[in-house]
């Protein structure tokens, strides 16, 4: 279970998820705003989440699963695990199953 702000947590996590991404997220909460280690935090997480998109994974499901580790927010949580249920389906071309002219 991915834990919330105050305990609000929501009852899944994504097994792809790096544990390194949690943590980096966790730290860039807590460290001040301006300075050079959270520039390093964000390109340590810019990595992961190339890495995370070469293994195929869908762009917004990367996304709404960051913006939940950003802020622990329900909301977001709960959005993260409707894109999980429902995923965006890929269009795709079909040549030689009817005649364009």
């Amino acid at each position: 279970m991915i834990h919330g702000f105050r305990s609000q947590g929501v009852g899944i996590r994504p097994s792809w998820v790096s544990s390194n991404l949690h943590v980096w997220y966790f730290i860039l909460r807590v460290e001040k705003p301006k300075g050079s280690k959270r520039r390093r935090l964000y390109r340590f997480i810019e990595k992961e989440k190339l890495r995370l998109a070469e293994q195929n994974i869908d762009q917004e499901l990367i996304k709404a699963t960051c913006r939940y580790l950003a802020t622990y927010n329900v909301v977001s949580g709960n959005k993260m695990i409707e894109i999980m249920n429902n995923p965006p389906k890929q269009m795709a071309l079909q040549f030689g199953g009817g005649r364009l002219f």
